[in-house]
């Protein structure tokens, strides 16, 4: 008895643990923005919306950045729109706070590849 108990307890705990685990959610829209040409990807297409939340998900923040931001992108999370400021050197902050964190996009060339920057 005394063993299934420990095993038990193991299993819930284990399970606890991975069901913790960090998990963001799914981009369904994404449209992006430039100041001067206007409207440069409107799109709901799942392979590319995949390509760009993989890449946006994977940022790092960088508190002493500077940038430019020339663009707005318009994410769509879970049924609602989330803008974020971008420039083309791949930092991105939101755009929907007073004071918000500034981060850097690691792969920022495919990135721009992807949603038309440049």
């Amino acid at each position: 008895m005394d063993k299934t108990y420990k095993l038990i307890t193991l299993l819930i705990i284990t399970f606890m643990i991975i069901s913790c685990g960090e998990s963001n959610p799914p981009i369904t829209k994404i449209v992006v923005k430039s100041d001067r040409v206007g409207v440069l990807l409107d799109t709901e297409d799942p392979k590319i919306i995949a390509d760009l939340q993989t890449i946006f998900y994977e940022k790092e923040e960088r508190p002493d950045a500077g940038p430019e931001f020339r663009y707005f992108i318009d994410f769509t999370i879970d049924g609602n729109s989330e803008r974020w400021q971008y420039s083309e050197d791949g930092h991105i902050r939101s755009f929907e706070s007073a004071f918000t964190m500034i981060y850097q996009l690691r792969d920022v060339a495919e990135f721009n590849k992807i949603a038309k920057i440049r």
